[in-house]
Parts: structure tokens; C-alpha cells; sequence
């Protein structure tokens, strides 16, 4: 009895090790899914290199107060911007920063279709090619309806 419960141990833990192993794996490139999140992250700096702006790098603090934002606006039911206090007290809060600036937006689209309206927007295109900007929160939320919205948060 007691070898049986010893290899049904041994099978059971080197099962978990293969499902883990398989997990860590890198999946084909067509069967990558990423999240808005990170969609969104991958379209600002895709279009800050495209205009020879350096990338941002992600801060993931920062990221979750955005996505509170974003859900937030989704509850209201509008767009609108996180007041000045609340950057200053909440979001920069203990984070070294000099500029700031906040993309907000909400789409029933494609990321991308998302991104072309900020670029195509002056005040949204200033903040994703701001050369001052070194990091990003990205906060997204998909609400009952379908509806992505998005929040962007540069700082430098």
C-alpha cells in the first residue's frame, strides 16, 4: 500500500511539473492573445518609434489606478480626465515625476482604431510623443456593453 501511494505521489508531482513546463512553453506566434492592456501599451510605443520618440516602459502601480479610472468612466457613462489633486496625491504619489499627461478614451472598435483617433488628435498626439515621458500606465476595462475604455497615463 504504502508503494503504491509513493508512486501515485511520484506520477501526481511529475504531472504537475510537465503542466507547469507546458504552461512556461512559448505558444506559436498566431496563438498569442494579449489583453487590451497590453495592446494598448504595445500601440503607444509602436507609435512613438514609428516618429523616432524612445519607448515608455509600464509601470504596473500606476496601471492599476488607471484601470480605475477607466472603470470609473464606464460607470458614469463618460469620458473624462483624473483631476490634477488625485494625479498629484494618488497616482505620483512617492514616484519621482516632473510631467504628466493623460490620454482617456472608450471605443467599441479595435485598439488600433483607438490609437489612430489619439493620433490624429493634437492634444492626444503631444502626450504619446512627448519625448519628456519615460513611463506609462495603461489602465482598460470592457464594460456589459462591449465598450473598451481607456485610460493613458504618461509621466517623466
Amino acid at each position: 500500500m504504502r508503494r503504491t501511494r509513493n508512486a501515485l505521489t511520484r506520477v501526481a508531482l511529475v504531472a504537475t511539473l510537465l503542466t507547469a513546463f507546458t504552461a512556461l512553453a512559448p505558444s506559436p506566434a498566431h496563438a498569442v492573445t494579449t489583453t487590451p492592456r497590453a495592446r494598448m501599451y504595445q500601440a503607444t510605443n509602436n507609435s512613438r518609434l514609428n516618429n523616432g520618440v524612445r519607448r515608455v516602459d509600464l509601470h504596473y502601480t500606476i496601471s492599476r489606478l488607471a484601470r480605475k479610472h477607466s472603470i470609473a468612466m464606464a460607470n458614469r457613462g463618460s469620458i473624462f480626465h483624473t483631476s490634477k489633486s488625485r494625479i498629484i496625491g494618488t497616482y505620483l504619489d512617492g514616484v519621482r515625476w516632473s510631467t504628466w499627461g493623460e490620454n482617456v478614451g472608450v471605443t467599441g472598435g479595435t485598439i488600433s482604431g483607438l490609437q489612430k483617433a489619439f493620433m490624429n488628435s493634437p492634444g492626444h498626439r503631444s502626450n504619446i510623443l512627448n519625448r519628456a515621458f519615460h513611463r506609462v500606465g495603461v489602465g482598460t476595462y470592457r464594460d456589459a456593453n462591449g465598450l473598451l475604455w481607456v485610460t493613458v497615463f504618461f509621466y517623466g
